[in-house]
């Protein structure tokens, strides 16, 4: 066996055989990391209340010298996250960015920075912050730190910087990855449509360090409009709509 340790978050745990349980954490050194916990079902005192989603642990791992999963020895609560469980509606936002970061990412390659996100992330929901606040804030720095910001300073189609388009509200072109004002549409409505003053803060928060976005504020009519285009466009670029949008959408509407 060759051990190692790390910090993790569990964005899965799926049943195995009759005893075992396979996780699936965002580590702080290896990134994303599959683990099979052996008789951790059988057994009440083998991690006993550890292995609960969106738990942050601190783990001692091996890996077989024949290979095959790595297999959890030890393992012991960092931060337990329970504001999260206890809140239906904060539980969905954390199953959509744990979809979100189990699809996206690649098996074994570090990702401090999302690591460190999914952790503030998940801190805000358990101290209480808005979760759909919070949310925007997650999405728009995981397509940051993954290179697929939105480009909301100008028209994507005929250039013209914000403050100098005419109006009000501009929509969101998916494909292009860019703002598209009212001259440069043919339909009648706007698609995903975005008040100005939604698009400079999100503008802001693109360009500002987390520790500075608890001073921000928002209506409810921009969090409703970010929250629609953001949910919109992170799929589009993962290929994918997750299941648990779809949940947290109707979770939300049970809310209203």
């Amino acid at each position: 066996m060759l051990p190692f340790s790390s910090s993790g978050i569990l964005l899965r745990r799926t049943e195995f055989g009759d005893y075992d349980w396979i996780l699936t954490l965002l580590t702080l050194s290896q990134g994303k990391l599959s683990m099979i916990a052996k008789y951790a079902r059988k057994s009440r005192k083998r991690f006993s209340g550890t292995l609960e989603l969106f738990s942050e642990i601190g783990f001692i791992g091996a890996y077989p010298r024949k290979g095959g999963l790595p297999i959890l020895q030890e393992a012991w609560i960092k931060q337990p996250f329970t504001g999260i469980r206890n809140d239906f509606e904060r539980t969905a936002y954390a199953s959509y960015w744990g979809e979100l970061l189990l699809t996206w990412l690649e098996e074994g390659k570090a990702q401090t920075k999302i690591y460190h996100l999914l952790r503030y992330g998940l801190q805000s929901l358990h101290s209480g912050v808005s979760p759909g606040i919070t949310s925007i804030v997650f999405q728009l720095y995981l397509l940051k730190f993954s290179g697929l910001s939105p480009d909301l300073e100008r028209c994507s189609r005929c250039r013209t910087d914000l403050d100098r388009i005419p109006g009000e509200s501009c929509g969101f072109d998916l494909a292009k990855g860019g703002l598209v004002c009212q001259n440069c549409i043919s339909e009648r409505s706007l698609p995903y449509p975005l008040t100005k003053g939604t698009i400079k803060q999100l503008r802001w928060i693109q360009t500002s360090r987390l520790e500075n976005i608890d001073r921000l504020k928002f209506t409810g009519r921009a969090v409703n409009e970010s929250l629609v285009f953001l949910e919109a466009f992170v799929p589009y670029h993962l290929g994918r709509d997750p299941k648990s949008r779809r949940f947290l959408i109707h979770v939300r509407q049970l809310r209203c």
